[in-house]
């Protein structure tokens, strides 16, 4: 209970540093949204590799992008990390008794509480465009699963990163770099890209990347008590 109090106030206050990262992933939602209901558009086929399902390449595109719009909604928290290691923030909530792990899960739960507005608000939007323009039940499920899969695992694998790595937190000259958010980033676009490369495997290449991403988080978080170190918190 406590440490969801503790996410509560940081996700808080990293919305008063960076409330404008999460008025652009709201923005982002819209031609995410459109994209999901895209299948049911008279698509033109004229130039399209015959076995090509244009319409389900365009419909999964969504999966990515409300996946970045829920990790550019979280960043506020990775800005705030940033700030309050070098400003000695997290050194002041040791000396109180909270103990490393205690601080990265709260970071962490700040980061997927900020992420999860966006992707709830995101599938809502989904599944009611995929209602109303009568979307095939399998894809429409397709797209939830991967995007809650996908998206959480993101959100998860850069705050993960940025507690561990100090090479991926700077703030040099005053100015916040979590450059761990690139890492995330990476992903996203590669989610985007690569189906296009090939697109009549859009759906494996999809499954692919959101198995990947997933397994790599849990494979750092069950590693997180080895690479959440005291000394990763103090300036």
């Amino acid at each position: 209970m406590m440490e969801m109090g503790f996410s509560v106030v940081t996700a808080k206050r990293g919305l008063r540093l960076g409330l404008s990262y999460v008025v652009l992933s709201f923005i982002m939602l819209v031609p995410a949204v459109l994209l999901a209901g895209s299948s049911t558009l008279n698509l033109p086929t004229h130039g399209v590799p015959e076995g090509v399902d244009l319409s389900l390449y365009l419909s999964l595109l969504a999966v990515p992008l409300v996946s970045l719009a829920g990790m550019l909604a979280s960043m506020p928290v990775s800005l705030l990390f940033v700030h309050d290691k070098d400003n000695g923030t997290l050194e002041y909530l040791l000396s109180l008794g909270m103990d490393q792990k205690d601080i990265f899960r709260g970071y962490l739960g700040a980061s997927l509480l900020l992420g999860s507005i966006l992707l709830v608000v995101g599938l809502a939007l989904e599944v009611a465009l995929g209602l109303v323009s009568k979307i095939g039940f399998s894809l429409l499920a397709t797209q939830v699963v991967l995007t809650l899969a996908l998206g959480y695992s993101v959100i998860a694998l850069v705050s993960i990163m940025m507690s561990a790595f100090s090479a991926l937190q700077r703030q040099p000259m005053g100015a916040n770099q979590p450059l761990g958010i690139a890492v995330g980033a990476l992903f996203l676009v590669a989610a985007m890209i690569v189906p296009a490369v090939v697109p009549a495997l859009t759906l494996v290449l999809e499954l692919g990347v959101a198995a990947l991403v997933s397994l790599l988080t849990l494979s750092l978080l069950f590693l997180s008590g080895r690479l959440i170190r005291r000394e990763k918190m103090l300036p």
